[in-house]
């Protein structure tokens, strides 16, 4: 067999392969706030969706204020990835914005203690998976860059803490994968589903996170 014979056969079955998309997972999250803190408000529940075997994902945040229900998403925030020490496994999910005034951090983490069965259109796999991860939400902002902070009476600066659980969501990850649906796919999912069961976007016509902090140019989903 020639080269050019064998390499148009490799060619064709590459053709025929599974798509390369990573497979995704979906996590809920809840967060409770905890410890002392000064004119924050945590956002009370969310979705994390990321490639399922470590890649960088992005965030649905959702809070009811005043009996308004809104959601806030952040494109490309943060990574889920697994962590590996001998035999021991761990799913982390980490993500930090800052600008010159303002930190906010995610953190969490849980053993990957079961294999996950994948299914998409053309193909099965299975991963190391994390059924639920605890970890925290940390936010800090001086609001030194707002127009009104010098020498303002006014409730100035935000600080505060809660807990974060994630917990895997199955039936939206078979759903995505079944669907072989990028991040943003999956988002637009989400978002679909929450203005069905009426939220409104937080950051639609606004600068901010719907109280979230603007400084230096970056938005923060800091609370």
């Amino acid at each position: 067999m020639t080269s050019r014979a064998l390499f148009l056969i490799l060619f064709l079955l590459a053709g025929l392969s599974p798509r390369a998309e990573a497979q995704l997972a979906v996590y809920q999250l809840e967060f409770k706030p905890t410890g002392e803190s000064i004119n924050y408000r945590s956002y009370e529940s969310g979705y994390y969706v990321a490639p399922m075997t470590g890649g960088t994902g992005s965030l649905v945040l959702m809070l009811t204020t005043g009996g308004v229900k809104r959601y806030f998403t952040y494109d490309n925030f943060g990574e889920l990835f697994v962590a590996v020490s001998g035999d021991q496994r761990k799913v982390v999910l980490t993500a930090t914005a800052a600008n010159t005034v303002s930190t906010t951090t995610f953190f969490a983490i849980g053993d990957a203690d079961e294999r996950y069965r994948v299914e998409t259109r053309a193909a099965e796999s299975q991963v190391h998976l994390a059924r639920k991860l605890q970890g925290y939400s940390v936010s800090a902002d001086s609001e030194r860059d707002l127009p009104f902070s010098s020498g303002s009476t006014l409730d100035l600066g935000v600080a505060g803490a809660a807990h974060l659980t994630a917990t895997f969501d199955e039936g939206r990850t078979s759903a995505t994968n079944r669907e072989s649906r990028t991040v943003a796919a999956e988002i637009t999912e989400i978002e679909t589903f929450l203005r069905e069961r009426g939220f409104v976007d937080g950051l639609a016509g606004t600068a901010s996170a719907g109280g979230g902090t603007t400084g230096g140019g970056t938005t923060t989903p800091s609370r």
